[in-house]
């Protein structure tokens, strides 16, 4: 069990710490002042009726009331003793985000787009840690990339995303520290629902959407929905693709109001642009040596692409054996294929600028069972719901890869790709398969007054195996790991709610050390204290301070010269403070506002010049803000929305031998609703600021996505 210490907060972080508490009790203050001067009464803090609950389905504003993501029996937003943020279906139909990470880049903590413009999967950093595509979820379980595999979900299909914020051991297994972005896959719905929306961007992308759902039968026991997407064009890179077709479907059937079963499933092609790195002149490229035009990171050869084809199907069942007990069984299985090829850069000479070939071809499927019995008893004036469950993940990808680094030159006199490339012969074809069983289980008190108690504990099972098909070796390895959490909040009558929580993570590291020696998971421990204040049942006001640590870090055994041994001396610690407001400020104004502070260090590390960096991807500051302005009073039909992100500079390795310079995007929205047709107009980075996401020592940068403008028709019948 890692059941540790920590949490010894640094003098300026004491200082956040009254400064937040400060803060949002001001602001109560001023709300509660408010309330009084109009009406001579104090308003308590909404009453949310358990049994009415919803973890799923349109959310008609900004702020979700509940979530199921934090405390697996489901609870008020209020009353998650850990950092959560739910992305609703408002504010994914108000700002239209192409990829999940876009989805996600207003939630504090979170810094999108980490390597730029790469549509292989989604990519971004939580808490100061890359997490990316291997702490993504769907529907609960597990949707993480394997190899180049990422199981990606367009935002269409979605209706919800839950970002929860440190170690979630407990409830989800192995997983990095920073925390986990689970989506929510839309559901049918008892009513009618029906969508069609065409659109195009200024890249010349067209899209066709729809969305349908209704009642099946007679009894009104049976729904559906179904769902579907046809993307094509390019992004801003020369000879790119920017191509997406998907349909997804759902069946939902409730015979009674203590049983439901519903079956989710869906295909997707896509066709899409690897990620492009380019050198930069004066950095990279020695003036003695040339240089390269200003628009070179936007050119590739024609021989990338990014192929993939996906499929999966899962249930989602719920049975009510009694008012008391619940039987609850989640799974999914999913496939896909990738032929993903590149002419990748490698380094910048005086000969000219060289790039070698490889090309994947790739097959990954992956199947995830989640079974648990939820028990929910009165004892005296205190009720008290008791979460068991046992789950069970199994994924297997098989990977061949041609490359053999020939080298191709592109000169600086006249840099194109006007040249062919040949595929290398095939290098390596591996097999690997991943195994991870668990038992949990999660208790959740409501002492009454105010006053929950959550607590979890967790053990799993995992081994990986790992076949190489061209000359039969095999290598395995088998761990395991308990995790624990703890958490109290406490909500008073004048709708303030503090909290603290100590949480526990792990994630598996493959490898031994140098005298064979398997080596143990990396572990993830964070201390939280918190407070949130609802002022109204749709604005919610949140301040959290946390101290994360990673410890049993895997490094590269420097004595070992075939760099294939691996020590566990490292240790990285993330402290920082988020601040959070999200709802309806006005009869006509809603929104969300962040702002992050982090403070990143590797405190240890067999790497003496590493020790006293900071982490990658963990810039200092973020603060973001997002406003939509219902300006009916105006014109009849007409909302406007705009927003701000800012990111301070970061480093994108720890060696922080080169920052990434910090940037500030403006994003904005005009909606004009008549009848049943809406006219969409979006702008995304809208003065087109030039900007890194991502810069790598002595090598390139990635850019930043440029201004793109998507105007859209949606008619609802």
């Amino acid at each position: 069990m890692i059941f540790q210490r920590y949490f010894s907060p640094s003098r300026r972080a004491r200082r956040l710490l009254l400064c937040q508490s400060a803060l949002v009790g001001l602001t109560a203050t001023t709300f509660q002042a408010h309330a009084q001067e109009q009406t001579d009464v104090v308003q308590l803090a909404p009453i949310v009726v358990q049994g009415k609950l919803s973890y799923s389905g349109a959310i008609d504003g900004y702020l979700a009331p509940a979530t199921e993501t934090g405390v697996k029996s489901g609870v008020p937003l209020a009353d998650v003793p850990q950092s959560i943020t739910v992305v609703t279906s408002r504010e994914l139909q108000d700002r239209a985000p192409r990829q999940v990470e876009d989805a996600i880049a207003y939630v504090p903590g979170v810094l999108a787009s980490t390597w730029g413009m790469d549509d292989r999967y989604d990519q971004f950093s939580i808490r100061g840690f890359d997490m990316g595509p291997s702490a993504t979820y769907r529907d609960g379980l597990p949707q993480k990339a394997l190899s180049f595999s990422g199981f990606t979900v367009d935002p269409y299909m979605i209706e919800r995303i839950d970002v929860l914020r440190g170690p979630a051991g407990v409830l989800y297994g192995s997983n990095d520290a920073g925390g986990m972005v689970n989506m929510v896959t839309k559901r049918p719905v008892f009513d009618h629902l029906a969508q069609t929306t065409v659109g195009v961007d200024s890249n010349g992308t067209g899209t066709a959407a729809f969305d349908w759902s209704g009642v099946l039968d007679e009894a009104g026991t049976l729904a559906g929905r179904i769902t579907g997407k046809v993307r094509k064009g390019e992004t801003e890179i020369d000879d790119s693709d920017n191509d997406r077709a998907f349909l997804s479907g759902g069946l939902t059937w409730a015979p009674s109001d203590d049983t439901a079963l519903t079956l989710l499933a869906h295909v997707q092609r896509d066709k899409l642009t690897p990620i492009i790195i380019a050198p930069v002149n004066g950095e990279d490229i020695d003036p003695a040596w040339g240089s390269v035009p200003s628009d070179y990171p936007y050119k590739q050869s024609p021989y990338n692409h990014f192929n993939t084809k996906q499929q999966s199907f899962g249930w989602e069942f719920t049975h009510n054996f009694s008012a008391n007990l619940v039987f609850n069984q989640r799974a999914r299985y999913a496939h896909q294929t990738t032929d993903y090829s590149q002419l990748d850069f490698s380094a910048a000479t005086a000969s000219g600028l060289e790039y070698y070939a490889f090309r994947n071809e790739e097959e990954a499927q992956t199947f995830g069972l989640d079974n648990n019995i939820g028990w929910t008893q009165n004892f005296g004036a205190a009720e008290n719901t008791l979460t068991v469950g046992a789950d069970y993940q199994r994924s297997r990808y098989e990977v061949g890869q041609k490359i053999d680094y020939s080298t191709y030159i592109v000169s600086y006199d006249a840099p194109n790709f006007d040249f062919d490339v040949v595929d290398p012969a095939l290098a390596t074809k591996d097999r690997t398969t991943y195994v991870e069983k668990g038992v949990y289980l999660q208790n959740h008190l409501d002492l009454g007054q105010g006053t929950k108690v959550t607590a979890g504990l967790r053990h799993s099972w995992f081994d990986t195996k790992a076949e190489n098909l061209l000359d039969g070796s095999r290598d395995s390895q088998d761990n395991s790991a308990t995790t624990g959490m703890i958490g109290l909040t406490h909500t008073m009558a004048n709708g303030l709610t503090p909290y603290i929580s100590y949480t526990e993570g792990f994630v598996q590291n493959t490898g031994r050390t140098i005298d064979g020696d398997v080596l143990d998971p990396s572990e993830s421990t964070q201390w939280e204290v918190g407070l949130r204040y609802a002022p109204t049942s749709d604005l919610m006001l949140s301040a959290a301070l946390f101290d994360l640590r990673k410890t049993n870090v895997r490094e590269y055994d420097t004595r070992d010269a075939t760099w294939s041994s691996f020590t566990q001396a490292g240790e990285i610690k993330s402290q920082g403070i988020e601040l959070e407001a999200r709802g309806r400020l006005t009869d006509r104004l809603e929104g969300v506002m962040s702002y992050t502070y982090l403070d990143t260090e590797n405190t240890r590390s067999e790497d003496a010049s590493l020790v006293g960096n900071e982490n990658a991807f963990a810039p200092h500051h973020q603060a973001s803000l997002w406003l939509d302005y219902d300006a009916s009073n105006l014109t009849p039909g007409l909302k406007i929305g705009g927003g701000l992100r800012y990111v301070s500079s970061y480093y994108a390795t720890q060696s922080n031998a080169r920052k990434t310079d910090g940037y500030v995007l403006a994003d904005m929205g005009l909606s004009y609703e008549m009848s049943d047709v809406s006219f969409d107009l979006g702008v995304t980075n809208l003065f087109d600021k030039t900007y890194e996401n991502m810069c790598y020592d002595s090598y390139g940068c990635s850019r930043g996505e440029g201004r793109l403008v998507t105007f859209s028709v949606t008619s609802n019948f």
